[in-house]
């Protein structure tokens, strides 16, 4: 029955073995066997082309071949299109893929496949097939099994839900509802939750849960699907110990749409039951959802824009946001968003953090008032006093909130940290930046930010090893490329910073390569990428900052003390790190540097 929980259905077996895995990988041998079975039954026997097509992507992946997966060599290879093939023109891969995944539904589910013990899957929008163990038995409504947890602090990762939807577009309703999960249980004490960077790093992989949890550093993963149709939810969720591959705890949902929040605040609560009878340090109860399905459903769609970054993804989001605060003027996160993504925008150079200011202020004010017991709004407004109007300890009396009300919410700890730092209090920052890692172990930029925490306090050997580790995971995160310019301008390396900096069209990796340029004495081109920020001034905006730092490099300091002033007014969030940034060191004796640093609220 509609809002009960599902006590007698068993789930598909498509659906069941994608999240009732079991923890010991498929052998080789042994998905080969069942490839072969299933090219082999009346289902797939009759269509060739969709037998080459599964055979290939299953021997590439056993192979160790994924990276070989993209829709172009699979039209080449398999589809014997030419290497004129357009994606944009011939959809024939993504048309079989959708043709691929709905025989290998109706094979496990009506064929032979019903009684078969291993699954090849293929989830949308993705060319890697995931081999599963079926289990031989329905699972119940609700399971808690008897492995014991381990004792000491516990983590928790909460992983992407699997879309099992008709329609791929759902994706951004299944990482809501990871989301909104792993926002609930950051409200637990004693309990570490990892954050979403780092848990939807995982999004779309085939990798044992042991794995998962070695890289990630939790002992307890959270994993589940969602199938929605129309006004129907199906969801399951299961709870695994990571040393042991166990699972601890499992149970299925069959609701209607807009029931979805309290199937969230469920889950998250049995999960906080669970560890709670384990571990006496895990206190409180797992927090609460939002409450309008329509604007929570359209917050999703823009929250899936913000975590993109891109200019052009935090722009749409902007408008949709506006929108979104026109027809719900009550809607709390709707406020914060239009905020983060102002002072993002601003943060990337897109727009004029002066320019921005008046929107930043008004919506991270908003946000706040609308909901001050949520980590979120209180970070968000905790980062606009800070950055934009510099009251440090009203922000940090904020962000200490945010971890108060959600003890495992990664941002604030960050945002708390960045701004120790630039108020010199490099304890509290690292302090700080460290816990951020831990519950964002696989972040770009925590290890940037990390990065260059060591290369203010002169530790050059870790500020080198929290870099390698950025372009890691992000092959050439901005931020992690200019603080690898700065650490090679203090090292003196500048041909290993000219090498660097030089392919990039940031300003501000063009102004600090104009420095590097003019300590090895060529001038000239120094000079040429001074114009070149001219002509970029012409066509976008460009932080003074960026001339600032070509004219510390060219010794031309009366013109970086009148470029650091600008950068001020302009509110640019990197002159804010003015008091412990080292490349400043040539202007700090100025007399003016004192007056710079009082209009940021900061001393020497």
């Amino acid at each position: 029955m509609v809002g009960e929980k599902d006590v007698s259905t068993p789930l598909d077996s498509a659906e069941k073995s994608l999240i009732q895995s079991a923890a010991d990988p498929v052998p080789t041998a042994i998905v080969r066997e069942q490839l072969m079975r299933i090219v082999g039954s009346p289902g797939f026997v009759a269509s060739a082309r969709l037998c080459r097509f599964l055979t290939h992507i299953v021997n590439r992946t056993l192979d160790g071949n994924v990276d070989s997966l993209k829709e172009f060599s699979i039209a080449m290879e398999v589809f014997d299109r030419s290497a004129e093939y357009d994606p944009n023109i011939d959809a024939i891969v993504r048309v079989e893929a959708r043709r691929l995944r709905g025989k290998l539904k109706a094979y496990y589910e009506e064929g032979q496949g019903k009684v078969d013990s291993v699954l090849i899957g293929l989830r949308p929008g993705s060319y890697i097939p995931v081999f599963r163990w079926l289990q031989t038995q329905p699972p119940g409504h609700r399971e808690e099994m008897g492995t014991r947890l381990p004792t000491g602090r516990i983590c928790v990762a909460v992983l992407p839900f699997v879309n099992m939807s008709p329609e791929p577009e759902q994706d951004y309703f299944c990482d809501g509802m990871s989301e909104e999960i792993t926002n609930s249980l950051t409200r637990v004490s004693g309990l570490d939750v990892i954050a979403r960077t780092s848990a939807f790093h995982f999004k779309g992989m085939n990798i044992d849960m042991r794995e998962v949890g070695q890289r990630l550093g939790a002992n307890l993963i959270i994993e589940g699907s969602v199938r929605k149709a129309g006004e129907q939810l199906r969801i399951t969720a299961q709870a695994i110990e990571t040393e042991s591959g166990h699972h601890l705890w499992s149970e299925t949902f069959r609701r209607e749409l807009k029931d979805v929040f309290a199937i969230q605040e469920e889950i998250a609560q049995s999960i906080a039951d669970l560890l709670r009878l384990h571990i006496p340090g895990v206190q409180g109860a797992a927090g609460r959802s939002a409450t309008h399905l329509d604007a929570y459903t359209r917050y999703l769609r823009v929250r899936f824009l913000i975590h993109q970054q891109s200019p052009e993804s935090l722009q749409t989001a902007l408008n949709q946001l506006r929108g979104l605060t026109e027809a719900y003027p009550g809607y709390a996160s709707a406020y914060s968003g239009l905020a983060a993504a102002s002072g993002l925008l601003a943060q990337f150079g897109v727009v004029s953090g002066r320019d921005a200011y008046p929107q930043v202020k008004a919506n991270a004010e908003r946000g706040y008032s609308l909901d001050p017991e949520s980590g979120d709004t209180c970070t968000v407004f905790g980062a606009f006093l800070a950055w934009f109007e510099h009251r440090w300890d009203e922000a940090d009396k904020m962000f200490h909130r945010a971890t108060q009300l959600q003890p495992s919410y990664a941002p604030a700890h960050m945002f708390r940290a960045m701004a120790s730092l630039c108020r010199g209090d490099i304890k509290a920052a690292e302090s700080g930046l460290r816990r951020s890692t831990e519950l964002d172990p696989l972040s770009a930029a925590d290890c940037a930010r990390m990065a260059y925490l060591h290369y203010v306090k002169g530790d050059v050997s870790l500020a080198e090893e929290h870099l390698r580790q950025s372009f890691a995971f992000h092959r050439d995160f901005p931020e992690a490329r200019f603080y690898e310019g700065l650490l090679h301008l203090k090292q003196q390396r500048y041909d290993a910073a000219i090498e660097r900096l030089s392919p990039s069209a940031s300003p501000l990796d063009i102004g600090l390569l104009a420095a590097a340029l003019a300590r090895t004495g060529n001038s000239v081109r120094a000079s040429e990428c001074v114009e070149r920020l001219h002509d970029m001034a012409k066509r976008q905006y460009v932080t003074p900052l960026a001339e600032g730092l070509a004219a510390i490099g060219m010794e031309d300091f009366d013109r970086a003390i009148q470029c650091l002033d600008e950068a001020i007014e302009d509110k640019t969030n990197f002159v804010c790190l003015l008091a412990v940034e080292p490349f400043f060191q040539p202007v700090r004796s100025d007399r003016r540097f004192a007056r710079l640093l009082k209009k940021l609220n900061l001393s020497r």
